[in-house]
């Protein structure tokens, strides 16, 4: 029996298997990455923790995502200073 799917046309992102099956990320870190990916360039610039709010994960989870990120090479903190220091 074949079976098709046809993907959606707009609003639609596709998973690596390296996010899906890697080993170390837990459910919200990989519901994270696949938030940011989805979204258009505009969105982009904002915090993590912002991103982070919109999908429910806030607080502590909010931590160990952000340091499963970091040691998984999924994300990169760089700071700089303002115009007022």
């Amino acid at each position: 029996m074949f079976r098709h799917a046809i993907a959606p046309t707009r609003r639609f992102t596709k998973a690596s298997h390296d996010v899906v099956r890697h080993p170390r990320l837990n459910n919200d870190a990989k519901i994270l990455l696949l938030y940011i990916q989805g979204l258009p360039a505009g969105e982009l610039g904002k915090p993590l923790s912002a991103l982070a709010l919109r999908v429910g994960v806030k607080g502590a989870a909010y931590q160990r995502v952000k340091q499963l990120l970091i040691a998984c090479g999924y994300f990169f903190e760089w700071s700089h200073q303002g115009e007022r220091g």
